[in-house]
């Protein structure tokens, strides 16, 4: 991705960023410190597994910063090694990885989990779901990592906390879709609760392949649209060198996180101050990847706009069913797993929408920047 050369301004930007994190880390480190150290022979080393690839901004954004500041606030006692994917674990495959002691640790999308669980939606991107400021308000005040904890310790015995939040995707099309009706019938790349969806509610045909096959796929014409991540990732990709049309926003995905997962039997078994340490480490990761990413989406599709696809606002009509699909999708399974006796998807849905919902009546008097 072409960078551009910051200004006077941006110049002043990053000094403050680098003179607030400071403060946050000093903040966090004096935090950790309040709790006595445990006596400690050895450094504890975690592997941690990635669905991410070295160039990506996922793996800039997200792995990095996390492990940058576990290894920075624990001064050594704690090192979290990263690898990118393929190495420990293919990208489908790391909760398996982690379970099986083939990776210490993780940090995934659980995109790739719903099939297992659809409870996992709720954190990979909802349909129609929240946007990535409702999301973070709702990780941290409005209980969701709580619950993401709960889920993961309850549902397969791991210790998850969120690594990072990522914003609105974008479709790539070789067509334009100017109603529901365009959807019809289209191989379309997708994952998730939105491959159900696409197939239940919209007559489509959902094609999943992992990140790096969505470009050979859309270029040789395998689908005719797809979805991968957001602007920065996707042109990191050259998806718009693939399809003639880029179509936003991607309300398919419109916000989810990625996990830090570690079993919960090694997570027990760290001291007290390491706990909060590797806590406080990543809620601070989470607003640094934010900016972060939110930043390099802006700059891709300053750039994605000079270009020579043709972009196109995806039509209300489109937005408005994906929403209402979406929360169809989720009460049925609600339904459908509670009579099974697993109560997440419901309790999760429940908090979900009720803070989509508070978020959406009360938030009128924001200011959003739009031309």
């Amino acid at each position: 991705m072409a960078s551009e050369k910051p200004t006077g301004g941006d110049q002043q930007e990053n000094q403050h960023m680098k003179r607030w994190t400071k403060a946050a880390l000093v903040a966090v480190a004096t935090l950790a410190g309040t709790l006595p150290a445990l006596a400690q022979d050895e450094p504890i080393t975690w592997r941690m597994s990635s669905y991410a690839g070295e160039t990506w901004g996922l793996w800039k954004n997200i792995v990095m910063p996390f492990t940058k500041r576990v290894n920075e606030l624990s001064e050594g006692r704690l090192v979290i090694e990263p690898y990118p994917v393929d190495v420990l674990a293919p990208a489908t495959k790391n909760y398996e990885a982690v379970l099986d002691g083939t990776a210490d640790a993780a940090m995934i999308t659980p995109l790739y989990a719903v099939n297992a669980d659809p409870a996992n939606s709720f954190y990979a991107g909802h349909p129609g779901g929240m946007g990535p400021e409702t999301m973070l308000y709702w990780l941290y005040e409005g209980g969701g990592q709580d619950l993401l904890t709960q889920f993961k310790r309850d549902t397969l015995g791991l210790h998850s906390l969120v690594g990072g939040v990522v914003g609105t995707e974008l479709w790539h099309s070789h067509k334009p879709i100017e109603g529901v009706a365009d959807l019809k019938g289209l191989k379309f790349r997708a994952a998730g609760s939105w491959a159900s969806i696409l197939s239940e509610e919209f007559e489509a045909a959902p094609v999943f392949v992992t990140g790096s096959e969505v470009y050979q796929m859309l270029d040789r014409g395998g689908v005719d649209i797809a979805e991968w991540s957001g602007p920065a990732d996707n042109q990191i990709a050259g998806l718009e060198n693939a399809a003639e049309y880029i179509i936003a926003p991607g309300l398919h995905f419109p916000a989810g996180i990625n996990e830090f997962i570690v079993t919960a039997e090694k997570w027990d078994a760290l001291p007290d101050d390491l706990k909060e340490i590797v806590t406080a480490a990543a809620k601070l990761a989470v607003f640094e990847s934010y900016l972060q990413s939110g930043m390099a989406d802006l700059v891709a599709m300053k750039e994605l706009r000079s270009g020579n696809n043709k972009l196109q606002e995806l039509p209300a009509e489109v937005t408005e069913a994906i929403t209402a699909a979406g929360r169809k999708w989720a009460a049925a399974k609600a339904e459908e797993q509670t009579a099974g006796g697993n109560a997440w998807m419901k309790k999760i849905g429940d908090s979900y929408f009720a803070y989509q919902d508070l978020y959406a009546d009360g938030a009128s008097y924001k200011h959003l920047d739009r031309k």
